[in-house]
């Protein structure tokens, strides 16, 4: 793909920041791996997501106590995160332990600390341009597929200890690298056409467009309870990593095509109508994870990498903030995912099995629906907005032409009525419409026709049109 040759090509550095990205987009989600640990869903606890959520808000607060900050561009900061996710990520594979109270402490660093080596690999990324950020994304998701799939291959003693070596790379790339563009690579530099928040119906469309997906996706982890039954032997737990990396690698050629092929003001609805009918499919599938565990698997993480993606995006879709510091919403959106699955995490716990299926269809067809709608707002208003540029081609076509008329008019001596059919000849239009737009006898406009073509020499409609492109030819000469 010419795309992505000239990304590498005009991109220094970019092979190591795919890298160490696809290892922070995996240590992400060490505690679902089941080829180093059964997975229970007592990993997935809502506390350590409240946590989580809670230090993202708070480097959202910062930012707005200081607009020109970038934790990203921090050393010491890259280095303390890339630390705390690593020892982390460390206790939670190899530990082993037994202390409820101590396991759920190092959770919530573990949590905390990996959700902000991810967001601050994309703040990171924004340097960039939105065109390359998107590309090095696609690429590392791509890769993180490859390597969780490679995982299944290694006996269960084996991969734990490749999973230890994750958060080392990606915390030493991250502390290490420097983002960097080289010359100007033509598509490369093509903006992300950004929403349009002139007014309050805007933004309420804008962050509609981005949150009903997260909304949607909330209650999908209650559904990971799922396929962790199947879990019964070593070869069971490497076809369900198998699964896993597809839909990783799935969800990294989504990503890859839409950087490719709808870098336009559609962007954002591939997100809408991918996600959204996706998310309510896989709710299907949960209820027969016995026979569709791998279709199951496929559809939750390549749902969970694109929504991933397009909240990597977000710093490029929203209006640059006059404070100056364009990562909120790249914070604000993964935030605000996270909560929502505390939320439900906590719901399901909290609720009877009957009353929480009930408010999950009504969140899921809710969802569906309100970024149905959303959708059609986005489509009805490129569709506006496409009809207004042709209006105005058309208008400027039509001036150019009467000029030209105009300029023959006079130069050949036309009566009033001659100019008025020439200028309707000359849009091409034939006898039996010009009679009824001017409101004589097809006869009257032949006579008129006759005139009109011996005072400018020509023989027909096809000659005339000629002539009045060499009469604008010798104007501008």
């Amino acid at each position: 793909m010419r795309l992505i040759r000239l990304f590498f090509a005009r991109t220094p550095g970019v092979m190591g920041a795919v890298a160490g990205l696809a290892c922070a987009l995996m240590v992400l989600e060490v505690q679902r791996m089941p080829v180093a640990h059964f997975v229970s869903f007592s990993m997935f606890a809502p506390v350590p997501y409240i946590v989580e959520a809670a230090v993202l808000l708070a480097v959202i607060a910062w930012y707005r106590v200081r607009p020109g900050a970038r934790l990203s561009a921090s050393v010491a900061v890259r280095g303390a995160v890339a630390a705390v996710a690593l020892v982390s990520s460390w206790l939670l594979l190899y530990a082993g332990l037994a202390d409820d109270g101590t396991a759920l402490g190092v959770l919530m660093v573990y949590r905390a600390s990996t959700g902000l080596l991810v967001v601050l690999w994309g703040e990171r990324l924004v340097e960039l341009g939105a065109r390359r950020a998107a590309c090095t994304f696609a690429a590392a998701c791509l890769l993180s597929g490859v390597l969780t799939m490679a995982l299944a291959l290694f006996p269960s003693a084996v991969a734990p200890l490749l999973l230890g070596a994750l958060p080392l790379v990606a915390g030493g790339v991250f502390v290490a690298y420097r983002p960097r563009v080289e010359g100007d690579a033509g598509v490369l530099e093509r903006p992300l056409p950004r929403f349009a928040c002139a007014s309050t119906k805007d933004k309420v469309v804008a962050v509609g467009l981005v949150a009903l997906p997260l909304i949607c996706r909330g209650p999908m982890v209650s559904a990971q309870s799922s396929w962790m039954t199947l879990q019964g032997d070593a070869a069971m737990a490497a076809l369900i990593q198998v699964a896993i990396g597809c839909g990783i690698v799935a969800a990294g050629l989504i990503a890859l095509l839409v950087t490719d092929r709808v870098w336009n003001r559609s962007f954002i609805l591939v997100y809408e109508l991918f996600v959204l009918p996706v998310t309510f499919v896989s709710f299907c599938t949960a209820q027969a994870s016995a026979d569709l565990w791998f279709l199951h698997m496929l559809i939750v993480d390549s749902t969970y990498k694109v929504t991933l993606f397009y909240i990597v995006m977000t710093p490029f879709l929203f209006p640059a903030s006059r404070a100056g510091n364009a990562s909120w919403p790249l914070i604000g959106s993964f935030a605000f995912m996270i909560a929502v699955r505390a939320l439900f995490v906590g719901l399901q716990s909290a609720l009877p099995a009957p009353a929480y299926a009930g408010l999950t269809v009504t969140v899921v067809l809710a969802s569906f629906a309100g970024g149905g709608v959303l959708s059609f707002l986005i489509m009805q208003q490129q569709a506006n907005r496409r009809e207004a540029v042709q209006a105005e081609a058309a208008e400027a076509v039509l001036a150019n032409l009467e000029e030209r008329c105009a300029a023959a008019a006079a130069r050949f001596d036309l009566t009033p009525r001659e100019r008025d059919v020439l200028l309707l000849l000359a849009q091409n239009y034939r006898a039996p419409y010009i009679a009824e737009k001017l409101v004589v006898s097809q006869s009257t406009v032949k006579t008129h026709m006759r005139n009109l073509y011996g005072k400018l020499g020509v023989h027909s409609q096809a000659e005339l049109l000629l002539r009045l492109e060499q009469e604008a030819e010798s104007i501008s000469a």
